[in-house]
């Protein structure tokens, strides 16, 4: 009888120790998913506010850009001193965004940029449109946002 007794304790205690550490490895588990995806939402918002700047200042520069178009004066320091804010922001988002968003966001800039820097034939709108398209959706996806 105190062998059947002494083994059913050590099976209870081996039962007890065994779900001891799954549940914590279950637990550690969670905490790490909890953490990655917190991490994952930092860097979406990261991302989501480098590209808001980044359409913003893209704005600014068409604004000189069509006051140059409508042969307004524009100062060459004006339009450089944006032009040079819009690249060194192109490089946030490089750096924290993926490829095809980081390479649409470049066209725009590029666009956007030799808009502001010379006269160009055609509506500044008309210039930008279609890098402008290219470079919202591909933030959309990045972001996650569904498309309408």
């Amino acid at each position: 009888m105190s062998i059947i007794t002494a083994a059913t304790g050590l099976l209870g205690a081996g039962i007890g120790i065994t779900g001891t550490l799954l549940s914590e490895r279950w637990r550690a588990r969670i905490t790490a998913d909890q953490e990655q995806h917190a991490a994952y939402l930092r860097l979406r918002e990261e991302r989501k506010d480098v590209l808001i700047r980044s359409f913003a200042l893209v704005r600014e520069v068409e604004r000189v850009a069509e006051r140059q178009h409508a042969r307004e004066e524009v100062s060459d320091d004006e339009a450089a001193e944006l032009t040079s804010r819009l690249w060194l922001l192109h490089v946030e988002v490089r750096m924290l965004c993926t490829e095809p968003v980081a390479d649409a966001v470049y066209t725009l800039t590029e666009r956007a940029t030799s808009a502001a820097r010379q006269r160009i034939n055609e509506s500044v709108h008309l210039h930008l449109s279609e890098a402008r398209l290219a470079a919202i959706s591909s933030a959309r996806t990045e972001l996650g946002v569904p498309e309408d």
